[in-house]
């Protein structure tokens, strides 16, 4: 596994490098000038923006609930730590709520760590391996449930822990090693693409009559997979359901997750281009920014989508700031994932899909959430 995960790396980094020629070119064309994004798509256009690639997710299968046999509480109080990214972020704070509920179904016992630092850095990364150093020198765990913030780094940690008999299930990022049990992320593209289907059919109910749609992204970090993901299912997306309207992608540009950087780049954006349709937020907290601008400027008539459909997502919907969202149900995924280890811990399963996707298909739930539906998205 670790031999393929490094492929996808290494896939990542050469389209990396051809964005940055894309770049380029692009800077020695006119401004004005957009290219197309896909050849059977000329009404889909892309004008600055580079769109990078994703090849990590191309060795994943749908998330198999049916053979989550395991029903009640667990033989034995398993000991379980949970090592989630940063507390102040709503949807790790999800997670939380979902670990504790799902230890009290189970019956066992759970341990909750958080990287505490900005994310993205190296402080964060050398935290982490910390805790994760703490957790097995100082605790008798069964189970490691990791969202990593670092695929490489953490490498030698990680297998440390397995080599205790520890089982570890790598969450959210994948990491480079095949000594991990799987790997188990929720399906971005399926959540993108159908939040970009949405946005066509929205646009077709409307009563427009300009065929050009202009579309402005605001990604998560740059070349963070979840934020590939995302984007590349709502290009996907637009480009399915579109039978009417020619698409330019206006521009795309990093808030690093961030509500006050979101607002000011699009602030900037609307102040650069005369007409916006269209923005696409790879996380509700940045579509919330981007609202804050839209409304500061006294803007109307623009499609702001989000992602993650946490509390704050769903009362920006409810409150008119933001038109729709991806619910991410994150305690429904930490039920699954934590379903999945005690599987593993009580029938010594070591053989299990490389990764694993939870999309709407796992969850029988609608992933998108909208004005027609915000009250039961509230009310579950």
């Amino acid at each position: 596994m670790g031999k393929l995960f490094l492929q996808s790396i290494k896939n990542l980094k050469k389209c990396l490098r051809t964005c940055q020629l894309m770049a380029v070119f692009s800077l020695l064309l006119s401004s004005t000038v957009g290219c197309n994004l896909d050849h059977k798509q000329p009404n889909l256009r892309i004008n600055q923006a580079p769109i990078l690639e994703s090849s990590t997710y191309q060795q994943c299968q749908p998330f198999d609930v049916d053979h989550l046999s395991h029903q009640g509480t667990a033989t034995q109080p398993w000991q379980i730590a949970y090592l989630f990214k940063t507390r102040s972020d709503p949807f790790w704070q999800q997670m939380e709520q979902g670990v504790q509920t799902v230890a009290q179904e189970l019956g066992i016992k759970t341990l909750v760590k958080f990287t505490e630092e900005k994310p993205n850095t190296l402080g964060d990364v050398k935290k982490q391996i910390s805790t994760i150093l703490e957790l097995i020198d100082n605790n008798d765990l069964d189970g490691l449930v990791i969202a990593p913030e670092d695929s490489i780094q953490l490498v030698p940690i990680i297998e440390k822990a397995t080599q205790q008999g520890i089982k570890v299930i790598v969450i959210d990022t994948p990491i480079d090693t095949d000594q991990i049990l799987t790997f188990v992320t929720f399906d971005n593209f399926e959540g993108g693409q159908i939040l970009g289907e949405w946005v066509i059919q929205k646009l077709t109910q409307s009563s427009r009559r300009n065929n050009k749609i202009n579309i402005l992204i605001l990604e998560g970090s740059l070349h963070e997979e979840n934020t590939i993901e995302r984007r590349q299912g709502f290009l996907e997306g637009l480009k399915r359901a579109n039978k009417n309207y020619s698409l330019e992608i206006l521009d795309l540009k990093s808030a690093d997750w961030e509500t006050k950087k979101a607002k000011m780049i699009t602030q900037a954006w609307l102040e650069k281009f005369p007409t916006i349709d269209v923005i696409m937020a790879a996380d509700d907290q940045m579509a919330v920014g981007a609202s804050e601008a839209v409304q500061e400027a006294n803007k109307s008539g623009i499609i702001i989508t989000g992602f993650d459909g946490t509390p704050y997502g769903l009362n920006a919907i409810k409150t008119g700031q933001i038109d729709a969202t991806i619910n991410q149900l994150p305690r429904t995924q930490i039920s699954l994932i934590t379903q999945l280890m005690i599987n593993s811990l009580e029938k010594e399963q070591t053989t299990l899909p490389l990764c694993q996707l939870i999309g709407q298909e796992q969850t029988e739930n609608s992933l998108l959430i909208t004005q027609d539906n915000i009250n039961e998205a509230l009310n579950p």
